[in-house]
Parts: C-alpha cells; sequence; structure tokens
C-alpha cells in the first residue's frame, strides 16, 4: 500500500536529520586528529618509521638494508616516492605524510560513493555509503585518520581500481580499458602497501564465477604490470628489497589473532544479516556479487593477518571498505529500503562512539603538551656527539637525524635469537645517544631494553621518555 504523501515527507525528513547528525558526528570525532596535523609530536611510532625511510630513499642511505643491520624495511618503495615529493611542498615529511592519508581516506569515500552509484542508483544509497565509511573510520580505524602511514594510499588504489571493474549496467563486463585501469590501480597499491591483497583475490574470484574472458585478460594485465613494477624495484634495489618486504622478522601468534581479530567477526555479524539481498539477488545481476566477495575474502584476511605481531586495525581498512558498498546496495534491493538497516549495520561503530570522544578530548588536550615535551628531545638528539637511535623515529627525523636501530625489527629478530650485531654496537657505546618509550619488562619482545639499560644509563626521563647515553 501506498504512503500518503505526508507521511512520505514525514519520512524524508527524519531521514535528512539523520544523516545530518551522523555527519556532525563523523566531523566532530575528527577534530583531535585534524588538531595534530602541523603539530610536530608523533601520534604513532609509524609516523618516524615512514618518514625516516622517505629520507634515505631521497638521501644517501639505502633503502633496502642489509637483512642482518639494525634497521630494516618492510614496505614497498612506493608510499615513500609520493610522500617525499608532497614533503618538498610542504617541508615536513611527516606534515606530507598526515595531509597525503587523509586525502587518500577521502579518496577511498568518493570510491565508495562511485561504486555505489553504479550498483545502486539513487542519492540516499550513495550517502549511506559514505556516512557507514566515515562511521568505521573515525571510530574502529580512528587511530590512522590523518596519521602518516601508507595504508589509506593504498586502499584508495585498490578501491578505485573495484570501481572500474563494475559494468555500468546490469550483464555488461568490464572493458579490456577498465581491466587495464584497474589492474594498475591495484599494482600500484600493492607497491604502496604490500599486505593488500583481499580485493585483487575478491576481483579473481568474482570473475572466475561469472566472466571468463574477463578473467584472461585481468590475469594477463595483472601478470604484465606486476612483472613491470617488480624488475623496476630489482633495478632499482636487487633482491634485497623483496627479502626485506617479504620476508621480515616477525612473530606469529593464533591467541593474537583470536583476541585481536575475533571480536570483528561478531561485529559483523548484524552487518552481515544486512547484506542477505545480496545472497538472494546475484543470479539476477551478477555485478551483485562483487561486494559479497570483496566481504569474504577481506574479513577472514583481515582476521588472519591481525596474528602478526605489530599489525593493528589497519588490517580492517579492506572490510570497511567493503561493508559500505554492500550494506547501502543490499538495503536498495529489499521490497521496502528502509535506512534502519543502515542504522543496524552501524551498531558495532556506535558501541565505539565513547571510547572515540574520549579519545578525541585527548587529542585535543594534549596536543600542545606533547609538542612542548618533544621540543627538548629533539634538541638533545640533534647535537648528540655521534650517532644516534630513536624508539619513536619521529624525535630523530625532527632532530635531523637517522636513528640506527629499528626497535620493532630488533626486537622481533631478538625473539629468534638473530640480530648478532645488537651486542657489539651496545658494549662499544656506538650510539650517542638512544631515545627509549616506556616499556613492560615482562613482556617477551622486550629483550632489546634490558640489552640496552646494561651499557646505557637515563639522563632524562619525563612521561615514560627516557634518553640514554654510554655508562662509559
Amino acid at each position: 500500500m501506498a504512503h500518503p504523501p505526508t507521511e512520505l515527507l514525514r519520512v524524508e525528513r527524519r531521514e535528512r536529520l539523520a544523516w545530518l547528525l551522523a555527519g556532525l558526528v563523523i566531523v566532530l570525532l575528527c577534530v583531535g586528529r585534524l588538531w595534530w596535523l602541523p603539530a610536530p609530536a608523533a601520534l604513532s611510532v609509524n609516523e618516524g618509521w615512514n618518514a625516516q625511510h622517505v629520507v634515505r630513499l631521497f638521501g644517501a642511505a639505502a633503502l633496502y638494508p642489509d637483512p642482518e643491520a639494525l634497521i630494516a624495511n618492510n614496505y614497498p618503495p612506493l608510499s615513500f616516492l609520493v610522500v617525499g615529493l608532497f614533503g618538498t611542498v610542504t617541508g615536513d615529511i611527516i606534515l606530507a605524510g598526515r595531509l597525503l592519508a587523509l586525502s587518500a581516506q577521502l579518496a577511498c569515500a568518493l570510491a565508495v560513493w562511485a561504486i555505489v552509484a553504479r550498483l545502486a542508483p539513487g542519492p540516499r544509497w550513495k550517502l549511506a555509503g559514505i556516512m557507514l565509511f566515515g562511521a568505521y573510520s573515525v571510530t574502529l580505524l580512528r587511530t590512522y585518520v590523518a596519521m602518516n602511514d601508507p595504508q589509506w594510499l593504498g586502499d584508495a588504489a585498490m578501491a578505485w581500481g573495484v570501481f572500474f571493474m563494475v559494468p555500468r549496467r546490469a550483464g555488461g563486463t568490464p572493458s579490456l580499458r577498465s581491466i587495464a585501469i584497474a589492474a594498475v590501480l591495484m599494482v600500484a597499491g600493492e607497491l604502496i602497501k604490500h599486505n593488500l591483497v583481499a580485493f585483487p583475490i575478491a576481483v579473481t574470484v568474482w570473475l572466475m564465477l561469472f566472466d571468463r574472458r574477463a578473467l584472461i585478460a585481468w590475469i594477463g594485465f595483472g601478470a604484465l604490470f606486476t612483472a613491470i613494477a617488480c624488475a623496476g624495484v630489482y633495478a632499482l634495489w636487487g633482491m634485497t628489497a623483496f627479502i626485506d618486504v617479504l620476508a621480515p622478522a616477525r612473530s606469529y601468534s593464533a591467541m593474537r589473532m583470536l583476541a585481536k581479530g575475533g571480536p570483528l567477526l561478531l561485529a559483523m555479524i548484524p552487518v552481515l544479516i544486512a547484506c542477505r539481498p545480496l545472497l538472494r539477488q546475484w543470479r539476477q545481476d551478477r555485478r551483485l556479487a562483487l561486494p559479497l566477495c570483496l566481504f569474504a575474502v577481506s574479513i577472514p584476511l583481515g582476521i588472519i593477518q591481525r596474528a602478526g605481531s605489530g599489525v593493528d586495525v589497519n588490517a580492517f581498512f579492506e572490510t570497511v571498505i567493503a561493508l559500505a558498498v554492500a550494506v547501502p546496495v543490499a538495503t536498495s534491493l529489499r521490497p521496502r529500503p528502509s535506512i534502519a538497516w543502515i542504522g543496524i549495520s552501524v551498531l558495532p561503530a556506535l558501541c565505539l562512539v565513547p571510547i572515540a570522544t574520549a579519545a578525541n578530548v585527548r587529542e585535543l588536550r594534549t596536543r600542545d603538551d606533547a609538542v612542548r615535551n618533544a621540543a627538548p628531545l629533539i634538541a638533545a638528539l640533534a647535537t648528540a656527539r655521534g650517532p644516534v637511535a630513536c624508539d619513536d623515529q619521529a624525535y630523530c627525523y625532527w632532530a635531523g637525524r637517522e636513528s640506527g636501530i629499528d626497535f620493532f625489527s630488533v626486537k622481533q629478530r631478538l625473539l629468534q635469537d638473530k640480530a648478532a650485531a645488537l651486542a657489539p654496537a651496545l658494549a662499544e657505546g656506538r650510539f650517542a645517544m638512544i631515545q627509549m618509550r616506556g616499556h613492560n619488562p615482562g613482556w617477551q619482545e622486550n629483550r632489546l631494553i634490558p640489552a640496552i639499560r646494561a651499557h646505557y644509563r637515563t639522563v632524562y626521563a619525563k612521561d615514560g621518555i627516557e634518553l640514554l647515553v654510554p655508562k662509559r
């Protein structure tokens, strides 16, 4: 039975109000992160680590050091090049990386908009995709908002690659041009971040099921561009680059995977329920199976990746992009579409709003103190007479120094009884100064800390951050 015009107007007004409130909450939860954009204080150890490798790429040091060295690089090279070039404009590599990460996150949102527009015509569903993406971005994934890290940049390339694979009409097939563009984008995404494999696998599975001709073209273009990329990396950095990226020292734990990845699976239950119409109707429009493939591949891969030490919520970026596409499209297919299904799907994100709000307030309150506290550390490292090492390499970067130790990599190698170069370097007092964060001595991964304390003494300590110099 048709709704009276006045009832439809009331429904539309309620929807507009819901979108307005959702957009306002999303923007407000970003304020703390945006407040940190120009601040010379690190949001995460990732920021300095990435910045140091940009410096190495554009300087005299090796971007991919010997696997036995005390520094390490397990990321592909493209993000360092892009951030470094933009850094010549901003004058600060970390600021450049933050701005690029924020822009890439917005590019992912636009990709969601574009994909949903092809599969579910109508402004309300495109807007729903944007809101779902934004809601999870500022809650579950908020630590990566405007942070100098390449994950969003790589995912932006992957998401737009998916867009070019979606035919314009039901029953259509991707053109050779679209397949080639998608393959270039996804290879570029892989050159930015090596763990972005969910979307290429999902597209391959989708084509295998529905379009064997397009599959052959997809594999052909993918193999060609991958070969070109690998040849270029080999020509510039040799086999060491592949060893460093593909075989880094890293511990894995099934318990960590269950503890860090299991909650995601539970959180996705309402989302999976909301996506049921895709299961019923993909036979009428095979394009509808693509969001299902994206979802089905990204969830288990994200959970598996969380088994690795140091792997954070960035393992779930593809899952969030997939759900932001799948839920609006599925909702549009229901006999009586309602944004209530969008509300059900956003429940896990809503549960995290109090935590995100507290973090947002903390960022607003602590930024200036963080900048003031960083200043003496940066000054001390800048004037140290000899090589230095930074647990948080952003301090070394802002001091204009290169960190001689990659703390995470060395800790992981010590678990394997490797890092033979560490003991003599510390015993000789090779580093004039070491910056170190407070660590829990009970953690097995902190074997590096007692090794440092055996030969170095603390000369400065504040808020869990220390500066150490050789004892002799």
